[in-house]
């Protein structure tokens, strides 16, 4: 296993502006990290620059403890698991897995014994003989997978490897490959713009935004304490509930329209902020708790759980995310409950406050 560091990392094309701007990130040994942001917005580059396959412009990379830089692809002891699988169409299963290991100078006995590992290891003793062409979609991906195993080497980088799959056969690669790490001991760098593959199979993982990352924690760290509203909006299905509101000693404006009081004050008035909350932490007011009114604008029943979405003012709308199957209809009113510990605020920069504001209660008409 080995320790993979980016210290101060830049990238840029023709000397114009930075795709990836001073990233520092250190990745243990043994674990499996995530790079995960929408489309565009650098997590692949950072990818090949730790193959080897893009040139670094500034800043160092270390893969257990040596600078890298300059080093060729194949001598940095690292595989790569490619979006589009990569396989050679002409050549069988058998030969796609151990295509690589003739450079390396190991015995064709070796290679043998390894591809009947991993093809067992995969569910593949019986396609060996096969062409790519000849299997499905996780079938191939297998393939890419076992190929990547057979190296042995101790750094495995996958490209987005599950975005050709449909949404079934996609769940059940998430588990295969992460069980797979976990057998394996190897240290994994995963590409994926799909945070539910991010929160599901990381140890760790980087949210990245415009080339910049945003947030570097542990899946369940970065979902309930969210460093701005740019991570609390991306990370979370349905995203996190977000609104502008003014501050009126303790009790916050939205738009003008509707006024919660808060049991504890901000520090300053009249300073705008903004207020997230998550869909499940809104709930059917209970006999006993201080709701609010709201109508309700939309509802989906998924089976598992349906998903309301009310009028916070006339130009907003919020989610909530109760669990099991409702009968609540659309341009109902109805009675809602936000636990006083689940806002979260953020200035209007867009970055996390601190503030401990922890409950409110609705005011006016639509206190009980």
């Amino acid at each position: 296993m080995a320790k993979v560091e980016l210290v101060h990392v830049c990238k840029s094309y023709n000397g114009k502006e930075d795709v990836i701007q001073d990233l520092s990130v250190s990745i243990e040994p043994g674990e499996f990290f995530v790079l995960v942001g929408p489309s565009g917005c650098g997590k692949s580059t950072i990818l090949r620059m730790i193959a080897g396959l893009e040139a670094i412009t500034s800043g160092e990379l270390l893969i257990g403890g040596i600078k890298v830089n300059g080093m060729p692809p194949s001598e940095r002891n690292l595989s790569m698991v490619f979006q589009n699988y990569a396989l050679y169409p002409h050549l069988t299963v058998e030969q796609n897995i151990t295509f690589g290991l003739h450079t390396k100078k190991i015995s064709k006995q070796e290679q043998k014994k390894r591809c009947l590992e991993a093809a067992e290891m995969l569910g593949l003793t019986d396609f060996l003989k096969l062409k790519p062409r000849q299997l499905s979609g996780g079938q191939r991906q297998r393939v890419a997978l076992a190929r990547a195993i057979v190296t042995h080497a101790p750094i495995c980088l996958m490209d987005e490897p599950l975005s050709n799959l449909d949404a079934k056969l996609r769940s059940k690669m998430r588990s295969e490959i992460r069980q797979l790490q976990r057998r394996l001991g190897i240290t994994m760098i995963y590409v994926t713009h799909d945070q539910v593959e991010a929160m599901t199979m990381a140890d760790r993982m980087m949210v990245l935004n415009e080339g910049r990352p945003q947030q570097i924690g542990a899946p369940l760290e970065i979902y309930n304490h969210p460093s701005n509203i740019f991570v609390a909006s991306f990370i979370g299905a349905p995203p996190m509930n977000l609104a502008k509101a003014k501050v009126l000693e303790s009790s916050l404006l939205f738009n003008s329209e509707r006024v919660m009081r808060l049991h504890h004050h901000l520090p300053s008035s009249q300073q705008q902020v903004i207020v997230g909350v998550r869909p499940e932490h809104i709930r059917l007011a209970d006999t006993g708790d201080e709701y609010f009114i709201a109508e309700v604008v939309n509802v989906e029943v998924l089976g598992t759980e349906t998903l309301i979405t009310f009028e916070l003012t006339k130009t907003e709308h919020w989610i909530a995310r109760w669990s099991g199957q409702w009968n609540v209809h659309v341009g109902e009113q109805v009675p809602l409950f936000i636990d006083e510990t689940a806002f979260i605020f953020f200035h209007e920069d867009g970055q996390r406050l601190n503030h401990p504001v922890s409950s409110y209660v609705a005011s006016g008409e639509e206190r009980k």
